[in-house]
């Protein structure tokens, strides 16, 4: 047998014992992932893991729910409406920013004459809704609507 190491470089010995245990390793890893008993274990263990991961899901949820706290899932369902009512907003504030610049924009160019009447008091009288059948529902599945207040509010 001779000697292929260098007797300058005391590592070259060790880095090739090194590089037949990794490839030794490598070859026996992979006869032993391609059987099929290593699979169906595989394939058993994680089975289990699942099934101990939802269990333990369904665990908290019904504790969190014992201590009239949210679950990740409601947390989720009202960040998603949260979404859907700041892209709503969003597209109202656009809306009436763009209305208002118009109408700013046609007051500008032509202001109407002034009025100076008054309409009479028995007709504002007559066109305002006095049945409860005109009235809207008092509790409807749509969203509650608020007003912006017009100016600052005293504190």
């Amino acid at each position: 047998m001779t000697n292929k190491f260098s007797p300058l470089d005391p590592m070259a010995m060790w880095r090739e014992l090194t590089a037949q245990w990794e490839k030794s390793t490598n070859e026996f890893a992979n006869e032993t992932m391609a059987s099929d008993p290593f699979r169906q274990g595989m394939h058993g263990g994680m089975n289990a893991s699942l099934t101990a991961q939802k269990a333990l899901g369904d665990l908290m949820a019904r504790y969190l729910a014992m201590l009239n706290l949210p679950t990740r899932a409601d947390l989720q369902v009202l960040g998603e409406q949260l979404q859907r009512i700041d892209d709503h907003l969003g597209r109202i504030a656009r809306a009436v920013e763009g209305g208002t610049s118009a109408a700013a924009a046609s007051a500008k160019a032509a202001p109407g004459p002034r009025r100076t009447r008054q309409p009479p008091a028995a007709s504002i009288a007559q066109t305002t809704p006095t049945s409860p059948s005109t009235s809207p529902p008092a509790a409807s599945k749509a969203p509650a609507r608020t007003r912006k207040p017009a100016g600052k509010r005293p504190s």
